[in-house]
């Protein structure tokens, strides 16, 4: 009896140590990786809006834009393969963007 105990604890303990290292394993790889991009505003928008650009061109990241506008409001893009605009609403200035990647 006491023989089956410590198998089953070396076992508890050996598959407990796995368990615990996969989900660290594969936060890693998820991780975002600190890329440069190439950054740029205009003013083509609608009604002469403004425009951030965010281009990684091979990098091999997903590339997501964030413009904040005059008018207060923020908007993002969709996340897009090495390259994203955002756009402010119509007639409204750009006051500044960031971008962020993933892989």
């Amino acid at each position: 009896m006491k023989r089956m105990i410590a198998i089953g604890a070396a076992a508890t303990a050996l598959f407990g140590s796995v368990a615990l290292a996969v989900p660290a394993a594969a936060s890693a790889q998820s991780m975002s990786p600190a890329v440069s991009c190439t950054t740029w505003t205009d003013t083509a928008g609608p009604g002469h809006a403004g425009r951030y650009h965010a281009k990684c061109a091979g990098k091999n990241v997903y590339v997501q834009a964030t413009i904040r506008c005059s008018d207060g409001s923020t908007q993002t893009s969709a996340w897009r393969w090495e390259y994203a605009k955002a756009e402010c609403p119509y007639g409204q200035a750009y006051r500044s963007g960031s971008y962020r990647t993933r892989a």
